[in-house]
């Protein structure tokens, strides 16, 4: 007997989006972390490194749904980094905003599973959940930044970066 996929094409073609979205944040945040180690803020960098593994691992949960609704993912081609930064401060404001868009696209993916595909609009609230969080972290750490900054203490905000 052939295995079916329980998954429509208009929800398999928002997972595989799911999918690249979270394989580009891993990479975005590889980026980063290379560019502050290079700055000499290796706590930043080391925070940063954990966010990609940590997008690594929702990529895998999307595969793991996937294959649970008798489907497989596709690996896709991830688009080059080109984003630069100059300190921390940058490095945040990326995220925040890569955060906030992410946080975007689960919710429009949602609204639309929900008419379509109640299983799969389940499976996408542990993601809006996980965005929702993500984008206040960013913005709790921009506010953060900003006092070590107007103060001077930005290698002691580093330090506490790779404590998180």
């Amino acid at each position: 007997m052939e295995v079916k996929s329980l998954l429509s094409g208009k929800m398999r073609k928002g997972l595989q989006d799911a999918l690249y979205v979270e394989l580009y944040q891993s990479n975005l945040w590889k980026s980063l972390a290379n560019q502050l180690q290079r700055l000499g803020l290796f706590g930043t960098q080391k925070y940063f490194l954990a966010e990609s593994a940590e997008e690594l691992l929702h990529y895998q949960m999307i595969v793991e749904f996937m294959n649970d609704m008798g489907d497989c993912a596709d690996v896709p081609r991830i688009d080059a980094i080109t984003d630069k930064i100059e300190n921390i401060g940058d490095a945040l404001e990326i995220g925040y905003e890569t955060e906030l868009e992410v946080y975007n696209q689960y919710k429009k993916f949602y609204q639309m599973a929900e008419e379509e595909d109640c299983v799969v609009a389940q499976f996408l609230l542990q993601f809006m959940e996980i965005q929702r969080k993500a984008v206040g972290e960013y913005g709790d750490l921009l506010a953060k930044y900003k006092v070590a900054a107007e103060s001077k203490e930005i290698l002691f905000f580093d330090k506490g970066m790779g404590k998180n």
